[in-house]
């Protein structure tokens, strides 16, 4: 299939080119100015997969032909509110890498990584608002917008509601709402949308248990962050609630002890890898993964005909087994 490799080429390509002009725009005001567009094309570089942008293409064009490369460039904004929201958040987590690179407030400064952050988040207004009136696609992308940022505000918070941040920070933020936004724009009917997004939220989930499961047992070389980094934040995830309800009081003590402090010794995070190892928790997850899949497949073939964002969404769902 590979729709979201050929859909990234072409995206990467465009988008950087479009800030290679924003670029020279910013030289004329001032070329120190210019930086700050520069770290943006910089970080969007290092990588990443564009799954909300394709995913917001793709939805477009399961409905609709018209005006293709104007909802391509559309598709830009998806990427810069992105770029937007991770140099944020590597602020507020004081994390050391993305991508496999320094972040941005690391290489360069806080007030440098802020204003960048900020700008790319003003280039993904620019582009939207300059190319759609369509009511109902503006409101969807405010809800967009606002609900990741609340989302991370409670998971900053650490509040119990796992299934809430998961909602807002993943199956709202990378599905449900670049594809709404996307058949609001196509005219879709609002019963058809509400099909479709029935389902975008389980995939959304299941994509956020895998994100978990991959930054707790991945390899940092592989991921690009450091695998100890929702640890030290303390991040309230399903494996954290796992092992909390499975480890005896003993364990619990050891674990309270590191769990959530800046500094962890790498024995301890390997004591608490090995401890959730011996109790099978990766197992568990993977077979909740598994099982999800499978079972959003099933929903999938049952419920819609075979059309471009089906295909698209079951291509995620093979890269989530």
């Amino acid at each position: 299939m590979n729709f979201l490799k050929k859909f990234k080429e072409k995206f990467d390509e465009e988008i950087i080119n479009w800030l290679e002009k924003k670029i020279k725009q910013a030289e004329k005001i001032d070329k120190t100015s210019s930086l700050l567009v520069k770290i943006i094309k910089e970080f969007i570089e290092n990588g990443g997969k564009r799954i909300r942008p394709a995913l917001f293409y793709y939805a477009y064009k399961t409905y609709s032909n018209k005006n293709l490369n104007q909802v391509f460039q559309l598709s830009f904004v998806f990427e810069l509110f992105h770029t937007f929201a991770l140099i944020h958040d590597d602020i507020i987590d004081n994390s050391n890498l993305r991508r496999g690179k320094p972040t941005v407030h690391k290489k360069y400064d806080l007030s440098t990584a802020i204003l960048a952050g900020d700008l790319a988040l003003t280039f993904a207004d620019e582009i939207f608002f300059d190319l759609i009136k369509n009511k109902k696609a503006i409101n969807e992308y405010n809800r967009f917008k606002q609900e990741v940022l609340l989302g991370e505000y409670l998971d900053y918070k650490k509040i119990n509601d796992i299934k809430k941040i998961m909602s807002l920070k993943t199956a709202y933020y990378s599905f449900v709402r670049p594809i709404t936004i996307g058949l609001h724009l196509a005219n879709i009917n609002s019963k058809e949308i509400s099909r479709w997004k029935k389902i975008l939220t389980q995939i959304g989930i299941v994509f956020q248990l895998k994100d978990d499961f991959i930054g707790t047992f991945g390899n940092e070389k592989e991921i690009g962050k450091s695998v100890t980094s929702d640890f030290i934040e303390g991040k309230n995830t399903l494996i954290i609630q796992y092992f909390k309800k499975i480890a005896n009081k003993e364990e619990l003590d050891k674990f309270k002890r590191f769990f959530g402090k800046k500094e962890v010794k790498k024995e301890d995070f390997i004591w608490y890898l090995d401890k959730l190892k011996e109790k099978k928790v990766d197992k568990k997850i993977e077979n909740i993964v598994n099982l999800r899949c499978q079972k959003i497949k099933t929903y999938l073939k049952l419920n819609f005909k075979e059309c471009l964002l089906k295909d698209v969404l079951n291509e995620i769902i093979l890269l989530l087994q």
